[in-house]
């Protein structure tokens, strides 16, 4: 599923596409994906506005319109976005084609049907989808800092991994970079983020922070599906040490790379470099 990383990456590439754009019509090919599509509703918050900016909130992508109304895109398992011209066929699961001024189209494609699409209006509050109004901490933003994450691990008996796992403490961590950020901290992903010191908090925002940096600058990392606006894959495949590795020795100790289930997740850890 693609996490923060891939849905910035997505996210700029839009931006480079779509800012200044005008949007003369929408087709919903398919109504039902994640949540049932509304044409009503794209027509009443889409036709006939400017895009003025693409941006992220966690793993979700807002393209921002003139109106002060948005459309909130979810990648879920298998989404992507491209922008083709309108002469270009359209592809089976192409499930949503927002048409442009200048003859380009963006289009929403998604196989598995498990991403979302939805356009709305930023005001009153209550109009704002649900999954915008509960993520936590952004880790590039000033909240997301060691005291905040050590003020709430205090409270949970869930691992640490579950806890950074969690969209509601903060954004954008999947399962994927939860493996990675562990690891490089030197961190065991089972053990109980009570029990977290405070120094090794510390590491984990860093190694955050610096892992989903080096991810973003790779163009995020492409395990099956995942690819970017211009159809290339994410480089930062290339760079895990610890994700997919079962079996395998580990990049420090040279000791076997261990496959365990944490909540209900696949987790990839080194039991000697991870105490």
């Amino acid at each position: 599923m693609p996490e923060l990383p891939e849905a910035e990456t997505i996210a700029r590439g839009l931006a480079k596409c779509l800012i200044g754009e005008n949007i003369l019509k929408v087709k919903c090919r398919r109504p039902n994906l994640r949540r049932k599509l509304s044409p009503i509703s794209f027509k009443k918050y889409c036709v006939g506005r400017d895009i003025v900016d693409v941006v992220r909130r966690g793993k979700g992508i807002i393209i921002e319109l003139s109106g002060d109304t948005a459309i909130l895109i979810q990648l879920g398992m298998t989404g992507s976005c491209r922008v083709v011209d309108e002469s270009e066929a359209f592809r089976k699961h192409d499930h949503v084609i927002f048409y442009l001024a200048s003859g380009k189209t963006l289009r929403y494609e998604d196989p598995r049907r498990f991403g979302m699409v939805e356009p709305f209006s930023h005001l009153p509050v209550n109009k704002i989808p649900l999954f915008l109004q509960n993520l936590g901490a952004e880790p590039f933003g000033e909240e997301f800092t060691p005291d905040y994450l050590f003020s709430i691990s205090k409270k949970r008996r869930c691992s640490i991994k579950e806890l950074i796992l969690n969209q509601k403490v903060v954004v954008g961590i999947g399962n994927i970079y939860a493996s990675e950020i562990l690891f490089r901290a030197k961190i065991a992903p089972v053990k109980k983020a009570e029990k977290i010191a405070k120094s090794d908090i510390r590491k984990i925002v860093r190694y955050t922070k610096n892992v989903l940096k080096e991810a973003i600058e790779a163009g995020g990392t492409t395990i099956s599906d995942y690819r970017d606006v211009d159809g290339s894959e994410g480089k930062f495949v290339q760079s895990l040490r610890v994700y997919g590795k079962d079996g395998e020795p580990c990049p420090v100790c040279k000791q076997k790379i261990i496959r365990s289930i944490i909540g209900g997740r696949a987790t990839f850890f080194c039991e000697k470099c991870q105490l």
